[in-house]
């Protein structure tokens, strides 16, 4: 699920943020989005993941630090997705979930950090005049990712304080 996450906050948003229209199927991808995004494939095959990695470095939201987590992250994510009985049933490749996960966790935040302070902030009337600190921001995907790791790493306490502590105050989590 929290690969899903990355891969949301990589392509889908920036999909979305192209779209011209909705349809049965979903946002309608529009022209801009093929010329301005698609196009930048490596491979010239128009594939949303890649043209997406390369829109966020030439945005400069991610660096090439951030590329190298991508590719490892994405590679552990399908070795566990397509060998998960080998990975479960014996000792053929240790996952180091407490490793991997933070970083993750940490460019979740990052990238959809940057669309708020980019994009959701400086497109929004009432805000974009507004002096916001970009390391305050604390968007919604980093919090349940947090709930996440504090369960998978059998700290349900921590996890239910964070629970409890973001339902009393929703608002905290959006832009200020």
């Amino acid at each position: 699920m929290a690969h899903e996450m990355l891969v949301s906050a990589v392509r889908d948003r920036l999909r979305d943020f192209f779209a011209d229209g909705w349809t049965a199927k979903g946002w309608k991808t529009s022209a801009a989005y093929r010329d301005k995004v698609l196009t930048l494939d490596p491979k010239n095959k128009g594939d949303p993941w890649r043209a997406s990695l390369v829109w966020l470095r030439q945005m400069d939201a991610i660096d090439d630090d951030d590329e190298r987590a991508i590719r490892e992250l994405t590679l552990e994510r399908n070795r566990l997705a397509h060998e998960l009985r080998k990975v479960v049933g014996s000792s053929y490749h240790h996952l180091d979930f407490e490793g991997l996960f933070p970083k993750l966790l940490a460019l979740v935040a990052k990238i959809d950090r940057w669309w708020v302070v980019n994009v959701d902030i400086e497109t929004d009337p009432e805000l974009m005049d507004e002096e916001i600190d970009a390391a305050s921001v604390v968007p919604g995907s980093q919090i349940l990712l947090q709930v996440l790791a504090e369960v998978a790493l059998g700290k349900d306490e921590k996890a239910w304080a964070l629970y409890r502590e973001f339902m009393a105050n929703p608002a905290s989590a959006q832009p200020s």
